[in-house]
């Protein structure tokens, strides 16, 4: 118990979403919704739904949205033993609501595979799977150091989270960043660019309504909401040649510019680097002789014309980009640069989505882009 509430027994908040049969412009829409500046939003998790309650008596429970075959909600706390450091560290009185997910393997179907099964199964697939332990995303606060927040609206309640982040941080654990009109739409189609899910927004002004799914004030914004623009490959950009990411100390490919010639990381190979040999590190793609990313283009005026590049392509599209040519990508752009008079000038943060057989190159014209 938490303020005399059971905070164990409260039926989850459901998201309200656009009714399928609408008639309106659902981007639009969510669009004037953000930049209204009523809402909050934060990024969309793409994992499962675990509430964490620490009541007055200390006691911890991690539950799922949904209640068991017995009509109870089902405790996951012993699933993630390397959360209880965490958990352990909040005061009591304490609830929070999260996501547990895969930072690099995002989906609730991947969380199923952990969260589903008995403890001893759940702890061992994680210790010996290749995605590691889940983490745990918090996006709202409903109690805390035995005060309820039920009665808090979304403004006051994830102002209190940004407190909460800057002093119980742990390795495992992220916090949600919420953000309101211009940045928010800004966020939305750089998550979207990124391949994420979306962005959940939240009424400023909203209160938790336990087990309701009220009209217009919690909404997910997903990426069916983002246009695709279809492309031309047309071309391929060379490879960056130096390498200069984080994992120098382990990277396998290298140049001597005396012998002029490539070779594969020996044991003494970083050491003799670091000691100033003349020996540089170089980009995968640099060393075997591929692509670095495309380039693509659309028909204006019965011509083809680029109009960006694509990067954070496979290596097999990038090492035989010869044979993609002519063919037909669909992408998602951040933003659809424009000049001052209007007229398209680039995109910004491209990424690519599929190849289409089912387009030919003369349906991918400028006109989809104005």
């Amino acid at each position: 118990m938490i303020n005399n509430i059971d905070f164990k027994e409260l039926e989850s908040e459901k998201y309200w979403s656009f009714p399928r049969n609408t008639k309106k412009n659902i981007r639009d829409e969510a669009m004037n919704m953000i930049f209204s500046g009523t809402y909050l939003g934060a990024r969309k998790m793409d994992g499962a739904y675990y509430r964490l309650v620490i009541d007055d008596d200390g006691s911890i429970s991690l539950q799922g949205r949904n209640r068991s075959v017995s009509g109870d909600f089902l405790n996951k706390y012993d699933h993630v033993p390397h959360l209880h450091g965490f958990f352990g560290s909040l005061p009591s009185g304490t609830c929070l609501l999260g996501e547990i997910y895969f930072p690099d393997w995002e989906g609730s179907n991947h969380i199923t595979t952990i969260m589903g099964c008995n403890t001893s199964k759940a702890i061992q697939r994680q210790e010996n799977g290749e995605h590691g332990a889940v983490h745990y995303y918090i996006f709202d606060i409903w109690a805390w150091a035995g005060e309820s927040y039920l009665d808090k609206p979304a403004k006051e309640r994830f102002k209190k989270l940004e407190e909460i982040s800057q002093k119980y941080q742990d390795n495992y654990v992220t916090y949600a960043k919420y953000y309101d009109g211009a940045k928010l739409w800004d966020k939305l189609q750089e998550y979207l660019a990124d391949g994420y899910e979306g962005v959940v927004i939240t009424k400023k002004n909203s209160k938790p309504e336990p087990g309701k799914r009220t009209a217009r004030k919690t909404l997910k914004i997903k990426k069916e909401l983002q246009d695709t623009i279809d492309v031309i490959v047309i071309g391929a950009n060379p490879p960056t040649k130096q390498y200069t990411g984080k994992s120098i100390g382990t990277w396998e490919y290298w140049f001597d510019p005396i012998k002029s010639k490539k070779f594969k990381a020996e044991i003494d190979t970083y050491n003799r680097f670091m000691d100033g040999a003349a020996i540089v590190p170089v980009t995968k793609n640099w060393y075997n002789g591929w692509a670095g990313s495309l380039k693509i283009g659309v028909y204006k005026d019965g011509k083809v014309v680029q109009i960006g590049n694509l990067s954070g392509m496979e290596d097999e599209v990038l090492m035989n980009w010869k044979n993609y040519l002519g063919k037909v990508a669909e992408i998602v752009a951040m933003e659809i640069m424009r000049d001052k008079e209007g007229e398209f000038s680039g995109l910004r943060h491209s990424r690519f989505l599929r190849f289409r057989d089912d387009k030919i190159p003369k349906e991918c014209t400028m006109e989809q882009l104005l």
